[in-house]
């Protein structure tokens, strides 16, 4: 079948890259995977070989009927849908209740276009409670961007979020003509370990990201002046004058900027935003 560009398809077709990948998941038999963009089925049905169950999401509905005929169906549940509409919670949930027999927690295996990388990712990480990791393949320079530290140049909003809740690293690179047909970059393949715990336990999930969001709106300003530009972003019953304060109470210099703080830093902001608004409408 003809890729689709619409769809953003570019198909795996490297036998090594396979193995090499099957390699750092290493599937057990009581294991549940969930892969998203199944493709033509090369890494799931070597996936299908060692784990308990797959359930693969493809948005492609020629593809799920190739894959009816071409995969064995005793451990696979293919899934028609876009990832993106998903409700991923509600899926993992619903199937270790009907599987109580796999481990409570999923590991997901993805092949992700770019225009929709960052999207899945941050619903996967939203969801990181009921996930093992993830193993994903991207554009090597997405990859590396959310693997690199903070202080780097390429350190921003994916690597924060990513790195409060998982050991985030890049595994290996895969050449461009590993697929067909052959895109315009090279690939990476990231893995996301999710921690037992987070680094910092945040207060509330959405005010976290809204927070590393409205700092690196304008990445060359202090992160006093990006909050500051951007504080309605974060809590519309702020005032520009409190976000020093803020900052303060959190022990952040006022004139740092967002890619020198850690993760765990700015969770510690975050919560310190969640704790500044608890009580300051206590106080009113």
């Amino acid at each position: 079948m003809k890729a689709k560009k619409s769809l953003g398809q570019n198909f795996l077709v490297d036998e090594n890259v396979i193995a090499r990948i099957v390699g750092q998941v290493a599937p057990k038999a009581d294991e549940l995977i969930i892969e998203i963009g199944p493709g033509h089925g090369i890494l799931t049905e070597a996936l299908l070989e060692k784990a308990g169950k797959v359930v693969a999401i493809e948005i492609d509905s020629e593809l799920v009927q190739e894959l009816k005929i071409t995969l064995p169906q005793n451990n696979l549940e293919l899934i028609l849908a876009d990832a993106l509409d998903l409700d991923l919670e509600q899926l993992i949930h619903s199937q270790l209740n009907l599987h109580p027999e796999l481990k409570n927690k999923v590991r997901i295996v993805a092949n992700l276009p770019y225009y929709i990388s960052t999207a899945i990712l941050t619903k996967l990480i939203s969801a990181s409670d009921l996930i093992k990791d993830m193993t994903l393949m991207l554009q090597r320079e997405v990859a590396e961007r959310i693997a690199s530290t903070a202080g780097g140049k390429d350190y921003g909003i994916l690597s924060v979020i990513s790195q409060l809740y998982a050991d985030t690293r890049v595994l290996f690179p895969v050449k461009a003509g590993s697929f067909r047909p052959i895109p315009k970059v090279e690939s990476a393949i990231l893995q996301l370990k999710i921690y037992p715990q987070p680094l910092v336990e945040v207060l509330d999930r959405n005010l976290f990201v809204k927070v590393v969001c409205a700092a690196f709106s304008e990445r060359r300003k202090t992160i006093l002046n990006s909050l500051k530009s951007h504080y309605k972003t974060i809590d519309s019953k702020l005032e520009p004058s409190q976000i020093a304060i803020i900052l303060e109470q959190a022990n952040i210099v006022l004139t740092r900027r967002a890619e020198t703080l850690s993760s765990k830093e700015f969770a510690l902001l975050a919560n310190t935003f969640y704790q500044y608004a608890k009580n300051t409408a206590h106080n009113l």
